[in-house]
């Protein structure tokens, strides 16, 4: 089954904070997504923890290196997927809702630290949501 990261997910290995080691367990077993919204978190993470451009595109070509897949896609189906999430569940941020519609795409289950924001759609069962910590 395909694992789709989302960017607290992939923050949490590279920072070597709690649940990394579940995400890198996954990196290195399974077919792991990301798509390029949440990367683009993972990037201004690096920026604003004080790496600069060199470092922050090397860790991403690090993350390429290993096999994460990045899905740059957003079709029409895919946004609109998004969309609904983010009008029905309001604190979810676009980009989980982009998370939410690719695991949803692909039948895969979601990484994440984020409780805020899944702790309600799991609860309800219509995604397969895996808490890293």
């Amino acid at each position: 089954m395909p694992v789709i990261l989302d960017a607290c997910a992939i923050i949490a290995y590279l920072r070597d904070e709690d649940g990394g080691d579940i995400v890198e367990s996954a990196l290195i077993s399974e077919e792991c997504f990301i798509h390029a919204i949440n990367i683009c978190e993972v990037y201004k993470d690096c920026l604003s923890r004080g790496e600069n451009k060199h470092e922050a595109d090397q860790i991403i070509e690090d993350l390429y290196s290993i096999g994460l897949v990045v899905c740059e896609d957003m079709d029409t189906a895919l946004w609109k997927e998004a969309a609904s999430l983010k009008a029905t569940i309001r604190r979810i941020s676009y980009a989980d809702c982009l998370a939410l519609s690719m695991t949803a795409r692909l039948n895969g289950t979601l990484f994440s630290s984020d409780h805020h924001e899944f702790d309600i759609i799991a609860d309800k069962g219509f995604y397969s949501i895996r808490f890293i910590r």
